[in-house]
């Protein structure tokens, strides 16, 4: 019996550990030198060697790989009984080269791999100095060469034996253990020590062998090879059932590690659902929509906070009662239920699934619009297995939609208006012009002065309509500067108060900040507002008027109008009367919607256009029977009131101011002439402002110019007021020119200054106003109008 190592993993040599090379080298040194050593001095009897040495050979095939962890293994042979004959026939130096021959044979024939020339040379070198050794202690035990009993060599051959067993195991074990870096006494332990007992059976059968042919029965010889024989299968079984344990315990743990994975992915997949049930969780408590999820029998499966506030069913309510019961909606027209038919459902919609506005009622009773999507809910398969029904309430979505569209309709009547203000300015200009030329011809006692006097306040009351027209128009632009606003709130109250059983109550803060605001436009929104709280209160009240300083921590918005953060003046008004129905609220501010018999319809329309224009907001707070309070909001200004610095112009010389008067209306042109000429001025006419530019061009280069100039705004098919005073400005950077408007509140008009004007004024305007605007800039005439 013979054990041989195989290589590590990398059987090169360079892939050897330092210190394993260098134990091969030690090892086939001392090999080498004990066969030099026992190398037969003489010839061995030839039949004799021979039979020995093709026994070992053939011992040697019969071998087992040893189930050690390398790549080309470790064999177990029963040559060792052959190599114990020919000691005890032959002797030590004969049996060195039986022995010798085996090894080379165990290492070249019926092998894994092709063993490398180190691992060979190592193989045979162990076994040169195993049989050194064992025959050696053979020797020195008292044994002789071709014993004829037994007891004679008892002893010599349990030593022998022991040698050879831990000579050949311990050199083969411990090349294996410096080659993997594991323990040695562990690798000798649980890879070669039980083989000890298979090491006497064979050396007993190769001693018997010895003997028997030492006596000269050579036949019997072959008996004893059946024991050999014998452990070589067993040997063969052993290893094969270790090999199958050793394979079953890899299949185990491979099996084992998989089932671990197996687990670990699970549990992680187990996780992995549980953190997305978690986020899905989390992405319907917070989402604003409402979520419900049914099986296909109706029965409601999950339902997410705001389908809780939407329905006002609590969660634990609703699940597993009918969808219908806690989804109850119907159609906004008919009134009539809206049903899902879950049959027809997966059919009839894609993906997205089906939409549609409804109405919903809760479970108060109480309804509010909601659009919703109805969609099949599907498992991997593609069965319909329920369906997620999503709303949302689309109150406030309607509520600015239908501010949008009411703001659309204002704008529309404002550009009619403005165009219907423009045409009656200029037809009650005629009018108001001659009145007041008549009333100026005329004396104070006669009886048609009275006449005149009430036709001209009624032409003042008409303007003020158009005035009222032209700021709700889109062109309303207010004229700003900046004032006070307890006075405008004052002198509002004086105008709507005066005369009615209704008094105000004042609550002013003190040291409220400066607005920018056009002071006309201020008192005519108070004043509206105050006399619809006096109209609201027939029978006399309180209307209380507060102001205060606020900041808007944020944008807000309200009935289309919105405003940034910032400092602002709030006003409310808040009177004691009936209220506005709830119904009526949403159209307060359209225009010629009133509740009231002699009510026009233009009193909030025209406060919301002068608010919207001022960059303001205003709110309603109203319930039938409590009153209603108007709150309006401001932004402040941060600077004091504005002051004119403008020095007047004053003329000299005895000779009459020259004005040149520049309007597209023949009519307006000739009563623009005439009240110049009764007022003391020399006045030329011209219907265009390509004429005004010449007419001015050649007065400018004569002895008698003109000291004022007097443009129409808007001139149809030729230059306006804007565009006439940038070539007068050219011709006479002096030029003292006033913009007339007709058709709206232009900002060449509430900023004439920037586009170089000097005054403005609107059509239509009275002779006293003609006169105080024309004594501001030029010379002022020999008479004055009262």
């Amino acid at each position: 019996m013979a054990i041989t190592t195989g290589a590590p993993d990398r059987l090169e040599w360079q892939a050897l550990p330092r210190r394993a090379q260098l134990y091969v080298v030690v090892v086939i040194t001392a090999g080498v030198s004990a066969l030099i050593a026992f190398f037969p001095r003489e010839w061995p009897p030839v039949v004799m060697f021979a039979a020995l040495v093709s026994a070992s050979c053939l011992t040697s095939i019969w071998k087992v790989n040893l189930p050690i962890p390398l790549a080309s293994g470790s064999t177990l042979s029963v040559s060792y009984a052959a190599d114990l004959t020919a000691l005890l026939l032959l002797g030590p130096r004969y049996a060195m080269l039986v022995a010798l021959a085996g090894a080379w044979t165990q290492c070249t024939f019926n092998v894994k791999r092709s063993y490398p020339l180190y691992r060979t040379t190592f193989s045979v070198a162990a076994e040169a100095i195993t049989m050194a050794v064992t025959g050696a202690a053979y020797t020195a035990l008292g044994g002789r060469v071709a014993p004829l009993d037994f007891e004679a060599i008892a002893g010599p051959l349990v030593g022998a034996i022991a040698a050879y067993f831990f000579v050949n195991t311990g050199l083969v074990a411990t090349a294996i253990a410096l080659s993997t870096g594991q323990s040695l006494p562990k690798i000798w332990r649980e890879d070669f020590l039980w083989s000890g007992a298979s090491f006497i059976v064979a050396g007993s059968a190769g001693a018997g062998a010895a003997v028997v042919i030492a006596r000269g029965q050579h036949w019997m010889a072959f008996l004893t090879m059946m024991p050999v024989y014998l452990v070589y299968r067993t040997y063969s079984t052993f290893i094969g059932r270790l090999d199958d344990e050793r394979r079953h315990v890899e299949e185990t743990r491979r099996l084992h590690g998989e089932t671990v994975a197996a687990l670990l992915q699970a549990r992680q997949s187990e996780q992995a659902l549980g953190d997305e049930n978690e986020r899905l969780g989390v992405m319907l408590r917070s989402i604003g929509d409402g979520v419900i999820a049914s099986d296909l029998d109706g029965t409601v499966l999950l339902m997410n906070n705001a389908a809780e506030a939407l329905t006002g069913w609590r969660r634990d309510e609703a699940l597993g009662q009918p969808l219908a019961a806690v989804f109850q909606n119907v159609d906004p027209d008919t009134r009539k239920r809206c049903v899902y038919a879950f049959p027809a459902l997966p059919a009839s919609c894609d993906g997205s699934g089906t939409r549609r506005s409804s109405v919903l009622v809760a479970r108060d009773l109480t309804e509010r619009p909601i659009e919703e999507c109805a969609a099949p809910l599907r498992d991997g398969a593609g069965r319909t297995i329920g369906m997620m029904l999503a709303f949302r309430d689309i109150s406030d979505a309607l509520r600015v939609q239908e501010e949008r569209a009411r703001t659309g309709r204002l704008d529309s009547l404002g550009l009619l208006a403005g165009g219907i203000a423009h045409d009656f300015n200029n037809i009650l200009m005629a009018i108001m012009g001659n009145i007041s030329m008549a009333r100026a011809t005329r004396p104070q006692a006669a009886v048609a002065a009275k006449a005149l006097a009430e036709a001209e306040q009624a032409c003042v009351r008409a303007r003020q309509i158009t005035w009222q027209l032209l700021t709700f128009s889109k062109g309303g632009v207010p004229v700003k500067k900046t004032i006070a606003i307890a006075r405008v709130l004052e002198e509002a109250a004086a105008i709507a108060l005066r005369g009615s059983s209704v008094t105000g109550a004042f609550e002013l803060s003190p040291n409220l900040w400066p607005i920018e605001a056009d002071e006309a436009q201020l008192v005519q929104v108070f004043t509206n507002l105050l006399i619809n709280a006096q109209q609201a209160m027939p029978n006399g009240g309180v209307v209380t008027v507060r102001a205060e300083n606020i900041f808007e921590l944020t944008s807000k918005s309200q009935h289309a109008l919105q405003v940034e953060a910032g400092p602002y003046v709030r006003v409310s008004i808040a009177d004691q009367g009936i209220g506005i129905p709830k119904d009526h609220l949403p159209r307060i501010f359209d225009p010629y919607f009133s509740t009231k018999q002699r009510g026009t319809g233009l009193g909030l329309a025209t406060t919301y256009s002068i608010i919207k224009n001022h960059g303001g907001l205003i709110g309603v707070d109203s319930q039938p029977g409590r009153g209603t309070t108007m709150e309006v909001q401001f932004r402040a200004s941060a600077v004091s009131a504005d002051r004119d610095s403008r020095a007047l112009v004053v003329a000299s010389g005895t000779s009459r101011p020259r004005v040149l008067v520049m309007d597209d209306e023949a009519s307006v042109r000739t009563l623009a002439a005439n009240m110049l000429e009764f007022l003391g001025y020399d006045a030329e006419i011209v219907d265009n402002g390509s004429a005004a530019v010449d007419r001015f061009k050649r007065a400018a280069g004569s002895k008698h110019p003109f000291d004022a100039v007097i443009l129409d705004l808007v001139v149809p098919g030729d230059m306006g007021a804007r565009e006439t005073i940038s070539q007068l400005a050219g011709i006479d950077p002096a030029v003292r020119a006033v913009v007339v408007s007709g058709y709206a509140q232009d900002a060449a008009v509430s900023s004439y200054r920037d586009y170089g004007f000097v005054a403005a004024m609107n059509k239509p305007y009275t002779l006293q106003e003609l006169q105080a605007t024309l004594e501001t800039i030029i010379t002022g005439p020999t008479c004055r109008i009262h």
